[in-house]
């Protein structure tokens, strides 16, 4: 189960966050105090034994929360296993490919809403649940003569539902044998309970809870399939030395007591490391009296721990092993091991560097956390995940956060460049507070965040450029660089990218550079140039866009360099030109339908445009927009559009979008990697040239 959107009310910070939409891999950037960890700690609300105080919910909503608010809401996508077994349990009830669960402020539990799935609340007598199978039971009791009803115990029948298959087959086949022997004279009762015994004998995970459909299918839900919010925001450091009496005799008292600095931070972790290793202390402590015995213990522990946290690690693999020492002391060993087979720098964990201590205590902790949970198909809320590490540590953890991703959904809050890494609508989300109000609000446009909150996803938009520089060795040409006019060229390259799927012609290596506006695009693309970089630039057929080329060839870029939108020869005025015109006035209706509806907005048609006998499709509706201003309709905003486009691939909701719409845009991906050929070809001419010169 995925969850898909979501909505958070008066809690803490959050007046009203609204709709938000998240994919599987979510970051949400913001400023320190923000409320991104509000947004976090929000959904958890969601989960089943979460409990909230009064000192949680929003002071600014006090009148509204005297009536019944839903705290957190979520939408969640169930995957194609969830949708079977739930019609395989319940297969009168319609296909349930969705469902709501919010959490208010006047039930501690969770409440489930199906949507228009109809689903009965009558009393059903035929449904094979609990309490049903309960009242047959009862029923059956009745049948039993007095002088061996009083001597069977029938307890079990009359409480709640057992919680495992192993307990109902337990108390089954006790009460069988119990029956057998006191109604040995009794044939018709023993029949009868052969009868209701067999029916049931290996029926309990089709045992519903719940005497009506809806009871019976929320329960269902509650028990196999309720989402799992696992939050994560203390990320303690293992320091590499464990004083065992220290750690017997506190987790003997208090578990929540710090140790001292020069051992470790908190128990928990040693905890963790050491459920990660399956070492047992006391199994430990009883192997102390066999050499040999100890050293097969610790050397099972330590290969255990480095099988476990390889997967996870970047960069050549590491060796753990476990030392005892004297005083009862135990010492984290890491030993570095290369491709050739060779290993090095084999010493205690504490005497590396900050960045590998915080990076292996991460993971340790992480991976312990997870395997203890058994996470699977869960969402995983991490609070600041790599703060304090190195560039290039936390581009491994975000590696690390891109593999969990695959089988959990993952989100996380962040204000590092380097943990940003999807800028589709629902992976980005800003999170900036109203100081004055004090309350947080959640968006997906970016580019229209406040500069502080701005900053950290400028560096990583030029993330690309970074690691060109870094892998400057694999050659001149390897990473070309496209300076594009608006940050909606970007978003829709980036989405159609992977919206066509076609690694023939995909963008993936090349990395797109919005300029701040079209004065910026010279500088820019000169700027990326003169640094060594293979520059191409993307433009739209304007006249400005003419007038930039010119000066681009001035400036000694080659006419290879300079790509103008076009069809098959024919000019396109703007990158909205290569959807037919079909497609895009449909994601320009459902933008502007609701927001316009008071100034008289209609849906627009092919012919509106047509009628208007501009070049693009841009100009069109610009020409519309201006004819409405009076109407309050202000400027027509093709960002806007160009966001529910990209967040409807996203979240792959964007059917609209027709085949001849791909065929288009991949006539645009093709001009590209022409264009670089030609490139390439010129330049190798080039140096040809060069060489016979100087021989």
């Amino acid at each position: 189960m995925r969850l898909r959107k979501f909505r958070a009310r008066a809690y803490r910070c959050i007046h009203d966050s609204g709709e938000i939409r998240v994919g599987d891999l979510a970051a949400f950037v913001g400023r320190n105090e923000s409320g991104k960890t509000t947004i976090l700690q929000a959904l958890t609300l969601l989960n089943k034994d979460q409990t909230i105080s009064e000192l949680d919910l929003c002071d600014e909503m006090s009148e509204d929360l005297k009536q019944e608010v839903r705290l957190a809401e979520g939408e969640f996508e169930l995957n194609q296993n969830e949708i079977g077994l739930i019609k395989e349990t319940f297969p009168s009830i319609p296909e349930i490919k969705k469902i709501k669960i919010f959490r208010t402020n006047k039930n501690p539990i969770p409440e489930y809403d199906f949507g228009d799935v109809e689903i009965s609340e009558a009393e059903n007598s035929g449904l094979n649940s609990w309490e049903n199978f309960r009242e047959k039971f009862l029923s059956f009791l009745d049948t039993i003569p007095n002088h061996v009803q009083i001597k069977l115990d029938t307890g079990f029948f009359q409480g709640q539902a057992p919680e495992t298959e192993e307990m109902f087959r337990n108390e089954m086949a006790e009460f069988g044998n119990n029956l057998q022997v006191l109604a040995a004279d009794e044939p018709q009762v023993i029949e009868e309970w052969n009868k209701i015994s067999e029916a049931n004998d290996s029926n309990f995970q089709s045992l519903l809870v719940g005497t009506t459909e809806k009871m019976a299918l929320e329960n269902f839900i509650d028990t196999n399939l309720h989402p799992r919010f696992v939050y994560f925001s203390d990320y303690k450091k293992i320091i590499g030395n464990v004083n065992l009496n220290e750690y017997r005799k506190e987790r003997s008292s208090s578990p929540s007591i710090e140790f001292s600095e020069d051992e470790f931070d908190k128990a928990d972790t040693v905890d963790n490391l050491f459920y990660l290793a399956e070492l047992d202390v006391d199994v430990l402590e009883e192997a102390k009296n066999s050499p040999s015995q100890l050293i097969k213990l610790l050397n099972t522990c330590s290969k255990r721990l480095t099988d476990k946290l390889n997967p996870a690690w970047k960069g050549d693999p590491i060796h753990v092993e476990l030392r005892l020492n004297p005083n009862n002391v135990m010492s984290v060993v890491i030993s570095d091991v290369h491709k050739d087979g060779t290993v090095t720098n084999t010493g205690l964990l504490n005497r590396r560097a900050e960045g590998f201590k915080w990076t292996f205590s991460f993971i340790v902790n992480f991976a312990a956390e997870t395997q203890r949970a058994e996470l699977k198909e869960a969402i995983l809320l991490l609070d600041e995940p790599a703060r304090n590490l190195h560039p290039t540590q936390q581009r491994g953890i975000s590696d690390l956060l891109k593999s969990l991703a695959g089988s959990n959904q993952v989100l996380y809050a962040t204000h590092s460049p380097y943990m940003i890494f999807d800028y589709a609508p629902g992976n980005l989300l800003v999170v900036e507070l109203d100081k004055k109000k004090h309350l947080s609000r959640i968006y997906y446009d970016y580019w229209n965040a406040d500069d502080l909150t701005l900053t950290p996803i400028l560096y990583g938009l030029s993330r690309g450029l970074v690691e060109s520089i870094l892998d400057r060795q694999i050659g001149y040409n390897s990473r070309p660089v496209i300076v594009v006019e608006t940050i909606s060229d970007t978003m829709y390259l980036n989405a159609f990218d992977k919206f066509l799927q076609d690694p023939n012609i995909s963008m993936n290596p090349l990395n797109i550079v919005a300029a701040y506006n079209k004065n910026s695009v010279l500088p820019l693309s000169i700027f990326y140039r003169n640094h060594g970089y293979n520059t191409f630039v993307l433009l739209d057929n304007t006249e400005e866009s003419k007038e930039i080329s010119a000066q681009l060839i001035a400036n000694e870029f080659s006419k290879t360099q300079t790509i103008f939108f076009e069809e098959k020869t024919k000019a396109l005025q703007s990158i909205e030109d290569y959807m037919i015109t079909e497609d895009y006035l449909y994601a320009v209706n459902q933008t502007y339908a609701i927001k316009l509806r008071k100034e008289g907005y209609v849906n627009l048609t092919e012919q509106d445009i047509v009628s208007r006998n501009k070049r693009g499709i841009i100009e069109s509706l610009h020409s519309i927009w201006k004819e409405h201003r009076e109407d309050g309709w202000e400027e027509f905003d093709s960002e806007e559009v160009a966001r529910y486009i990209c967040e409807k691939i996203a979240i792959e909701e964007a059917d609209f979008l027709s085949d001849k719409t791909k065929d288009k845009f991949r006539s645009l991906y093709r001009l590209i990697a022409e264009r670089i050929r030609q490139q390439q070809n010129l330049m190798a001419n080039q140096n040809s040239d060069k060489k016979k010169m100087s021989v």
